[in-house]
């Protein structure tokens, strides 16, 4: 947008004080890509429909130049709405923008400030319907005075014909050098995240238009094939954690887009997991071809053979770029989980482990992008599950069908997949109803220790993953035994303790000590853990470590948690529960999507 006039009319302006002012004002934002974000907000607001943001070079002293072609704002609007602070746009001009109907951002009124938050001064030239206005904010003024903000006159000029189309224009002078300044690849990146599907707005940054290719991850794009449709497909597996709105591949027709991004099928594909497609941002540019566009040009026909080819390829393409990110993914994933996977292995007869190998792939990568601490109790429970009789009558009949027709051996995987997730459904069902019952026992005041070592001396899971694979062998039950006939006979049979020890896969101890549910555990009953820990070392070996728990009610709220050596666990039976059972609850959600 250029202004095209040669004088401005001096006057002065002043702010309109809103009492939410206080509060908002301590609001700050949190980069400079986040502040000219907010600038570009009010673009989207104003109903334009090019933003363009010229950056300053490094080593420079340029300032920040941000442009929209908007709807403008004249005098009256800049006096009563613009410098009207803490003003919400939705009660003044409505939850929608009218021209583009677009969802209005601007609620806090302090977006004025975006700009003053990395720059010393700020100008804002705005024409509307012919008029031009200019409006000069400077920072130090506003700032190093003790009168009230809305007595401090503001430099507006007002100037009542111009050559220059609506809209603003933006200039940030003076930058703040304590800041970084605004990175632009951060900026597309932060740009896209909210705007980058978004109809009838584009946004440049140094003469770029921002897209799918500024997100981080991995980039892929075909060569164009004259012999065919000459298509271009291109497009980017984002390893963002704040995911784009709108994922998809976007179809271009002779350079404009039509409808909205698709996955052109791949979300019917069962081997590629939602999560992992939801990852996928890009395009594919086609030349016009008779019948693929409606006559509007509104949406595509999928029922013509040029949309089917379109599609066949970004399917091949796509699922093919993304088997191989996903294969690495899912393999970093399971090595790191892998020293459980193969202790479950072990147990299982040899004739099954190939096909649990298989379905463990099949569930992590249903599972894709979750943490390891959900993957682990998901491989674990399906494991349970692969132990299962019926996982096998399946499989054979998977064997015995892939030597016959194709729909029989379809219809054969088809149910191997069914089963599976049956069969790890109910494996969470079961242990959903294990906690209910061990809830009870918690609840119950007569409940003995005992009571509490035998049910959950098979079912460590409760105390988190990584004590799902530690168990107690022979010998481990003679030493504590030993131990305790030893020191706790006679007159102190009475207080003898119940223990647990059990070890690790790497070498390490873990010992239990179970209190009655109704037990508070204090300093004491810590201190006690303590010398059981040290006097079982010695029949261990030297360099062994022991991890400790103390499991009854909960902690004494006397015993600060910094003050408790960080091998020493305090644990109450009920928030153990409680953590096992939201692992569960969230897992049989998924298995129902």
């Amino acid at each position: 947008m250029t202004l095209g006039y040669i004088e401005f009319m001096d006057s002065s302006a002043n702010f309109l004080v809103n009492p939410r002012l206080t509060r908002l004002l301590g609001e700050t934002y949190r980069s400079s890509e986040a502040a000219l974000k907010e600038l570009v907000d009010n673009a989207w607001d104003a109903d334009a429909n090019t933003v363009s943001i010229k950056l300053p070079k490094p080593m420079t002293h340029d300032p920040i130049v941000v442009q929209d072609n908007g709807c403008g704002m004249s005098e009256s609007q800049l006096r009563q709405e613009y410098l009207e602070i803490a003003r919400d746009k939705r009660r003044t001009q409505g939850a929608r923008t009218p021209k583009y109907n677009r969802k209005t951002k601007g609620r806090k009124g302090i977006g004025k400030f975006a700009g003053l938050s990395i720059a010393t001064e700020m100008r804002l030239d705005s024409i509307k319907d012919g008029a031009a206005c200019r409006l000069t904010l400077d920072k130090v003024k506003l700032t190093n005075t003790d009168d009230d903000l809305e007595t401090i006159p503001l430099e507006l000029e007002v100037l009542s014909e111009t050559q220059g189309r609506d809209g603003t224009t933006v200039v940030l002078s003076d930058l703040d050098q304590t800041l970084n300044f605004p990175r632009p690849e951060i900026l597309k990146q932060l740009l896209y995240r909210e705007y980058g599907r978004e109809q009838d707005f584009s946004i440049i940054v140094d003469g770029e238009e921002i897209g799918f290719k500024d997100l981080s991850g991995a980039h892929f794009q075909n060569k164009r094939d004259e012999d065919a449709l000459s298509n271009r497909l291109s497009f980017t597996i984002t390893d963002e954690k704040s995911k784009p709105k709108s994922p998809g591949i976007v179809l271009r027709v002779d350079g404009k887009v039509v409808g909205k991004p698709s996955f052109f099928g791949l979300e019917d594909d069962q081997e590629i997991p939602s999560k992992l497609l939801r990852s996928v941002f890009g395009e594919i540019e086609v030349p016009d071809t008779p019948g693929l566009v409606t006559a509007d040009w509104g949406g595509v026909n999928e029922s013509s053979k040029a949309y089917e080819e379109i599609a066949e390829q970004v399917r091949l393409m796509v699922k093919e770029k993304l088997s191989i990110t996903h294969k690495r993914q899912i393999s970093a994933q399971k090595a790191r989980l892998q020293k459980q996977i193969n202790a479950r292995l072990a147990q299982l007869p040899e004739n099954k482990r190939e096909f649990a190998e298989k379905a463990l792939q099949r569930i992590l990568g249903r599972f894709y992008g979750e943490s390891d601490e959900r993957i682990g109790v998901i491989v674990d429970v399906a494991l349970d599950a692969i132990e299962l009789d019926g996982y096998w009558a399946v499989l054979n009949k998977i064997n015995d069908a892939s030597r016959g027709t194709v729909i029989d051996f379809a219809d054969a995987l088809a149910e191997f997949g069914l089963l599976e997730l049956s069969n790890l459904g109910m494996q969470a069902r079961n242990r959903d109803l294990f906690l209910t019952h061990l809830q009870h026992l918690a609840d119950d005041p007569s409940t003995l220790e005992a009571t509490m070592h035998r049910a959950l001396e098979d079912n460590l899971w409760v105390f988190g993953l990584k004590r799902t694979l530690i168990a107690s062998n022979a010998t481990l039950k003679r030493t504590i035994e030993t131990y305790l006939n030893k020191g706790y006979s006679g007159s102190r049979a009475d207080e003898r303790p119940d223990l647990f020890l059990g070890e690790a896969l790497d070498g390490g101890y873990l010992l239990i000590e179970f209190k009655r549910p109704s037990k508070i555990i204090g300093r004491k009953e810590i201190s006690q853990a303590e010398t059981y820990r040290d006097d079982l070392q010695k029949h261990l070996a030297s360099d062994a470590k022991i991890e400790v728990i103390v499991v009854g009610k909960n902690r004494d709220p006397g015993v600060r948690p910094d003050n408790i050596a960080k091998d020493i666990i305090v644990e109450s039976y009920s928030s153990s529960i409680s953590r096992s059972r939201t692992e569960i609850s969230w897992l049989l959600k998924n298995l129902k999507n």
